[in-house]
């Protein structure tokens, strides 16, 4: 396995955000994902992940990934423009009063017309139903290029930062390579 230095923020917000009314366009929807099925999962996570190289989860053993597709305390929400699924966002909400969000993002074919911000206000207001404290998240220099500004925009504020070894496969065990679609 590969490891690149990549730079990391994590941001957070500790209170619900001012000014998050974001309605829907006509013809989106977002449904959740009950225990979604691991070839639907990967299959998001392929088309949104794909060009920022997103391995965790495609290294993950099957075993694993299903705990974490079964488990209760995982949420999984889908972007759905006019019937076609078009992002999806993973929430993972922990014992200590706080949620994160472990994914978030769009497919190429829907990323820039501008369903982001009212996909993320969505699931902000979504996660701050519950008692938290706090809602968090991380992105790194490796994710689309405008993702820290957004995120910024979107109520989140960093609170640390830090160069990291992300691994990655080598390119004869690269999970994509791997994939059948």
């Amino acid at each position: 396995m590969l490891e690149i230095k990549t730079k990391t923020w994590w941001l957070q917000q500790t209170q619900v955000p001012e000014n998050l009314i974001s309605k829907l366009p006509k013809g989106v929807m977002v449904i959740k994902a009950i225990k979604p099925t691991r070839s639907f999962y990967l299959f998001l996570y392929t088309e949104v992940g794909r060009h920022f190289q997103w391995y965790n989860r495609l290294m993950l053993p099957h075993s694993e990934l299903e705990e974490i597709l079964q488990d209760p305390m995982n949420e999984f929400f889908v972007l759905y423009i006019n019937g076609v699924p078009g992002g999806f966002a993973e929430l993972d909400i922990h014992s200590d009063y706080s949620t994160e969000v472990v994914y978030f993002g769009l497919t190429p074919d829907f990323t820039g017309k501008g369903l982001g911000t009212s996909f993320m206000r969505y699931i902000i207001r979504h996660a701050w139903q519950r008692n938290i404290s706090k809602l968090w998240l991380h992105t790194c220099n490796l994710d689309h290029p405008s993702a820290l500004n957004f995120y910024i925009k979107n109520g989140f504020e960093i609170y640390d930062e830090a160069v990291i070894d992300q691994p990655v496969p080598d390119a004869g065990s690269d999970p994509y390579n791997k994939l059948p679609w």
